[in-house]
C-alpha cells in the first residue's frame, strides 16, 4: 500500500550506510534488522566553510515484530469517514556498538554469527544467547576500505574501494577446541571501485564498480593461487550501485541455451533460470543471464555482422549512427570479454 510499518530516529549528523536482515530460526523464530551507521563532526575551516567528517559510527539491531497494539487511521471520502485497522509491525531495540569507523557492509552467517566491515576490517560477531549480546570472535584486515559484503556458506566476497574483490573462508569453531578463523585466501587481480558484489557459486563471483565496469571472476583451480581469474567483464557506460541476481520471465524458464553460472550444476549453483540485474545510478536496469557456447557464437557473429552494415544498406540499419556514436564515447572504452552486447 505505500505505507510506512516501521520507522526509526537515528541520531543528528548519522548517516545509514548499510542494511541487512537477520534471520534466527530455532525453538522461536526471531527477525532483526542489522543497521550500520557514520557519525560525522561538524568542523569551520576558513577557506571552505562548514564541513563535515567522519568520525566513527554505530552497529544498531532492531527485532522486527507485529506491534501489540493495531494502529487506527481514519479515512475520509465521499460515502464518509471509515477507520482502517492497521496491525502493523514495529522495530524494537536490542542492542548497539560504537565503532571507531563507518559500518560500510553487513550479513549474516548462518544462525550465529554476522559479518561486519568497519573500514578496512572485517570483522566476525558471534551471537551470545545467555548474555544476550554480539562477541568478537575473529576479525581480518584488508588494504582498502570494504563496501559491500555477501556470503555464501563459510565463504565471504569483499567488495573493496581499489582491490575489485576479496574472497575471505571461516571456520566455525571446532569440538578440540579450536577457535573460530576468517582467512583471506584469494584476491583479484585488477583493481575496481567496487559498488557491489555477489556470489553466482560458491566457485564464482561477480561485481560491478561505480563506473559501470560488470565482471565475473573464478577461483582458480590450483589451490595455491591466490588471485582470482578473469571470467568476463564488460563496460555498461553508467555509473552503477547494486548488484543483484534475479529470476527470468517465464518465457525463458525453458530455454536449453541458458546455462548455470557454475560450470558442473550443484546444490551451491543458482537457479539455471537466475540471471543478473544491474541497478544504475540513472534508473537503468541491465539484465544479463549466462548461456551456452553455441549460442554465444552465433550471436557473436550477428553482431559483427550487425556492426559491418553500411550506413546505406538496403534495409535499416540495427545499429544506428546514435548507437555507434554511444559505444565509441561509453561502453566501447572496456572491451567486452566473453560478453555479448
Amino acid at each position: 500500500t505505500g505505507s510506512i510499518c516501521a520507522e526509526v530516529q537515528f541520531q543528528p549528523f548519522e548517516l545509514v550506510c548499510s542494511l541487512a536482515t537477520w534471520h534466527i530460526r530455532g525453538l522461536k523464530s526471531y527477525r532483526y534488522v542489522c543497521v550500520g551507521t557514520t557519525q560525522f563532526s561538524e568542523q569551520h575551516d576558513g577557506q571552505t566553510g562548514l564541513t563535515r567528517q567522519p568520525v566513527g559510527g554505530r552497529l544498531v539491531i532492531y527485532n522486527l515484530k507485529p506491534r501489540r497494539k493495531p494502529r487506527k487511521t481514519q479515512l475520509s471520502s465521499d460515502a464518509g469517514q471509515n477507520m482502517l485497522v492497521d496491525p502493523g509491525f514495529e522495530l524494537k531495540y536490542v542492542w548497539e556498538s560504537d565503532r571507531n569507523g563507518p559500518v560500510s557492509a553487513l550479513s549474516s552467517l548462518g544462525d550465529s554469527y554476522l559479518v561486519v566491515a568497519v573500514a578496512t576490517t572485517i570483522l566476525v560477531l558471534k551471537l551470545d544467547i545467555v548474555q544476550r549480546q554480539l562477541i568478537e570472535c575473529c576479525e581480518c584486515s584488508l588494504r582498502f576500505a570494504a563496501t559491500s559484503i555477501d556470503v555464501c556458506g563459510t565463504n565471504i566476497v569483499v567488495g573493496s574501494k581499489r582491490e575489485a574483490v576479496n574472497l575471505l573462508r571461516f571456520t566455525p569453531a571446532q569440538s578440540d577446541g579450536t577457535s573460530e578463523r576468517l582467512d583471506l585466501v584469494h584476491s583479484a587481480r585488477f583493481g575496481a571501485n567496487t559498488a557491489d558484489a555477489r556470489f553466482l557459486a560458491s566457485d564464482l563471483v561477480a561485481g560491478v564498480d561505480h563506473n559501470g565496469f560488470l565482471f565475473v571472476v573464478g577461483v582458480p583451480g590450483d589451490s595455491v593461487e591466490f588471485a582470482l581469474d578473469f571470467v568476463l567483464g564488460m563496460h555498461l557506460g553508467i555509473p552503477c550501485s547494486r548488484l543483484q541476481v534475479g529470476r527470468l520471465v517465464r518465457r525463458l524458464d525453458d530455454c536449453a541455451h541458458i546455462v548455470p553460472w557454475s560450470g558442473m550444476p550443484s546444490m551451491t549453483s543458482r537457479s539455471q533460470a537466475e540471471c543478473l540485474v544491474v541497478g544504475a545510478v540513472s534508473g537503468a536496469v541491465w539484465t544479463l543471464a549466462r548461456i551456452s557456447r553455441d549460442a554465444f557464437e552465433v550471436l557473436g557473429c550477428l553482431e559483427h555482422a550487425m556492426m559491418d552494415m553500411p550506413p546505406r544498406h538496403p534495409a535499416r540499419p540495427l545499429v544506428t549512427k546514435n548507437d555507434m556514436l554511444n559505444r565509441a564515447r561509453g561502453r566501447s572504452i572496456v572491451k567486452p570479454v566473453g560478453v555479448i552486447d
